[in-house]
């Protein structure tokens, strides 16, 4: 799968949420995909390896909290060689998908989400200042507990 994601939104409105909102298009691909961007004159500068899991609940939106560390790949497709980026720090996301329509109820479901995750975690907009869960296990356990008031 192929992944872009667009800038931020900008503006007073962007400055009012609690939250940021970036168009995001992902496109399924084939084995050969990396012919097809070099085809393209794309050249590979770095490789990046994402180890963690997904949570999806349901609340008011289908939201999406995945926890992971970054390892940068010292060789090319070598994930067995993948050193962490940031040792002992796990990156939070918290995304759910959003339409015109439906733009200010998935805002305030993700600002309403992100109120369980507060005692584990530095909540802020990306670019802003950075959030840190010292284990990806401790993160889970709160997610899965009767506490944060989450049902699987």
């Amino acid at each position: 799968m192929v992944r872009h994601i667009g800038g931020a939104m900008r503006g007073s409105g962007a400055d009012q949420i609690s939250v940021l909102v970036r168009a995001m298009v992902e496109s399924k691909v084939s084995k050969n995909v990396l012919r097809l961007f070099y085809a393209l004159g794309y050249k590979l500068d770095h490789e990046l390896l994402r180890v963690g899991f997904a949570f999806h609940f349901q609340r008011g939106a289908s939201i999406t909290v995945t926890v992971s560390s970054v390892n940068k790949m010292l060789k090319l497709h070598a994930t067995d060689e993948a050193v962490p980026v940031t040792p002992g720090i796990q990156l939070v996301e918290v995304t759910a998908l959003a339409s015109s329509e439906n733009y200010t109820e998935v805002v305030a479901a993700v600002s309403s989400f992100c109120e369980y995750l507060a005692p584990l975690l530095h909540l802020s907009k990306p670019g802003t200042s950075t959030g840190v869960v010292s284990t990806a296990a401790a993160a889970a356990a709160l997610l899965m507990s009767d506490a944060a008031g989450v049902t699987t």
